[in-house]
């Protein structure tokens, strides 16, 4: 069995900077990191969070919403079952429509991995977790660094 880390980034769509990332060794769902990336984040109010459907779930819509005073754009799950059975207020209205357009700003995530990937190479040299961690948190710190130079 290979072993790698998962990494959950929160990224800044304008300036594409990573604000809070969190890294897991364990393959895990990623609702679980949803909230302590975005504690991580330190958002202001107003925000609007856009997601893919692994972070579709009632209470990551309210904590957007209600602890966040945000929005969350995160497409539903299951596209085949119909709105009357679907659990949630929140869920419920992303079943209805959602900013389509908006949900594309998502595919900027994607972009900053392959960045990381492509300038700082694929593969991490420790072993242990913990140095693993710290890796992993200094190619981001690196990426962002890289990231400011050439927007100025």
């Amino acid at each position: 069995m290979k072993r790698y880390v998962k990494c959950t980034v929160a990224v800044e769509l304008r300036s594409q900077l990573v604000c809070g990332f969190k890294a897991r060794r364990l393959a895990r769902h990623d609702i679980t990191d949803f909230k302590p990336v975005l504690e991580r984040a330190s958002l202001g109010r107003g925000v609007v969070i856009v997601a893919d459907k692994g972070y579709d779930a009632e209470h990551a819509h309210a904590y957007v919403r209600e602890t966040l005073g945000g929005y969350a754009v995160i497409p539903p799950r299951h596209t085949n079952v119909p709105v009357w059975r679907t659990r949630g207020t929140y869920r419920k209205e992303m079943k209805r429509g959602y900013p389509e357009a908006l949900y594309h700003q998502q595919n900027k995530d994607e972009t900053v991995f392959s960045v990381v990937k492509r300038l700082m190479r694929e593969h991490l040299s420790s072993r242990l977790v913990r140095m693993q961690n710290r890796e992993l948190a200094l190619r981001l710190i690196a990426y962002n660094a890289h990231r400011l130079a050439n927007i100025t």
